[in-house]
């Protein structure tokens, strides 16, 4: 039965473990509309980022349409870039032994087995830096070895050598640090462990009081907003930051999304099951349960294989031990389809670029598109249940085609034969 198309939406935005501030963000912002205007052959502005008086939300408006449509987004940033960018200020010489702390718990509690048995990638990204950190303790003592006994041994010895050989090892292994280190974002990689190893226990009073300030922004923005849907949008570590603020939600408001303002839930390159599958996550489990059974919250993830960073056609409710009840909603996206193949050859190493590239600008029409998600006519539900629809709707000049609108209500209609099942390809 065609659904109203949208003419105003609420979209609320938690970013991954990245350092972008309101200003970096809608510049970010700004630049990769410019790619959706192109791809889709339609216009938009977004007015100036504006914060709330406490610095936790960002917001702007932005204004998309087409010759026959218009979309208003209210666009709010959830806010924790300034914990990221704390963690990023500290030293090395703090950094390297929390993060190999961190990492270290995920292997001896466990988890890190668990990562192999749900999607045996996400367990190579685990590896990655454990792999860095012991293969350049490796060389470098192959490097001092080498200086110790061929060159300084032409001139009789490498003299104190148990002081000059670990200050000789210290020096290679933090020029490591600053060239190959700085090339496989080992600062970053540590960082965000540790973080997430702070999130699991709960350790850090600032985090938890930024989740309750966001979730009662939540359920004040569904009270007062006059859109016609409200979608929550959580990207990578930000996907279970989303999951939280959305359960103390439903706490403080157990009729959040059922007062004819249905709540839509979106995750994308997820890193749930990262901290969830650790044994100390059960308040998490809890609180993905709570979520994935609210009968008012619609929840859709999508999944790409090439994404290292994110699980790859797994339904992470089960993943967890939950009761599989087909939330959330699993598409499976193709990176490669959304830009330009000679754009994709120049990034396709690049994981963490890789691993953006699903809240970015798409530079080819596809049924998964962060901008259409964010600014486009077609609601949530008909964008997931008719994903192929959602692409041909539009005709070459950015209008909606008169074949897929009903003209009464301004809806489009979905077939059986376009609906995508959850899982796949």
């Amino acid at each position: 039965m065609p659904k109203a198309l949208v003419r105003k939406r609420c979209f609320v935005q938690m970013t991954g473990y990245e350092p972008v501030g309101p200003e970096r963000q809608h510049r970010r912002f700004a630049r990769e509309m410019a790619r959706f205007h192109k791809a889709w052959n339609v216009q938009g502005e977004a007015s100036p980022p504006q914060l709330s008086a406490d610095g936790a939300v960002a917001r702007w408006t932005v204004e998309t349409w087409g010759p026959n449509w218009r979309v208003t987004t209210d666009f709010h940033q959830f806010r924790w870039d300034d914990f990221i960018t704390a963690d990023m200020a500290e030293s090395d010489w703090r950094r390297f032994p929390l993060g190999i702390a961190a990492l270290m718990e995920f292997v001896l509690t466990g988890t890190v087995l668990k990562y192999f048995k749900v999607a045996w990638r996400y367990g190579g990204f685990f590896l990655y830096p454990l792999v860095y950190i012991l293969g350049t303790m490796w060389l470098a003592i192959a490097v001092t070895r080498y200086v110790a006994i061929h060159v300084a041994g032409s001139f009789g010895g490498l003299p104190y050598p148990l002081v000059l050989a670990p200050a000789l090892w210290l020096v290679i292994f933090v020029g490591l640090r600053w060239t190959l280190g700085w090339w496989v974002h080992i600062r970053y990689a540590l960082d965000d462990w540790y973080f997430a190893r702070d999130l699991i226990h709960r350790a850090r009073p600032e985090v938890e009081a930024r989740l309750d300030r966001l979730a009662r922004e939540l359920v004040q923005l569904a009270r007062d907003t006059d859109a016609d849907e409200i979608i929550v949008d959580g990207h990578s570590l930000g996907a279970p930051l989303t999951l939280t603020v959305v359960d103390r939600a439903l706490i403080l408001d157990p009729q959040l999304g059922s007062r004819g303002k249905a709540l839509h839930l979106v995750s994308s390159g997820s890193s749930l099951l990262k901290v969830a599958l650790h044994p100390a996550a059960g308040w998490l489990r809890d609180a993905v349960g709570r979520v994935a059974n609210a009968p008012s919250i619609y929840w859709v993830e999508y999944q790409s294989l090439v994404d290292i960073i994110n699980v790859y056609k797994v339904d992470p409710v089960a993943a967890l031990g939950l009761p599989a009840i087909g939330k959330p909603i699993v598409r499976i996206i193709r990176i490669r389809m959304m830009v330009e193949e000679h754009t994709y050859r120049r990034f396709h190493l690049n994981f963490l670029r890789i691993h953006r590239q699903a809240v970015m600008g798409n530079e080819r029409r596809y049924f998964y598109d962060y901008y259409m998600l964010c600014c486009g006519p077609i609601a949530l539900v008909d964008r997931v249940e008719n994903p192929d629809r959602a692409v041909t709707a539009f005709a070459g000049n950015g209008s909606l085609v008169d074949s897929l609108v009903d003209g009464a209500n301004g809806g489009i209609g979905g077939t059986a034969n376009a609906r995508h099942g959850a899982l796949s390809p």
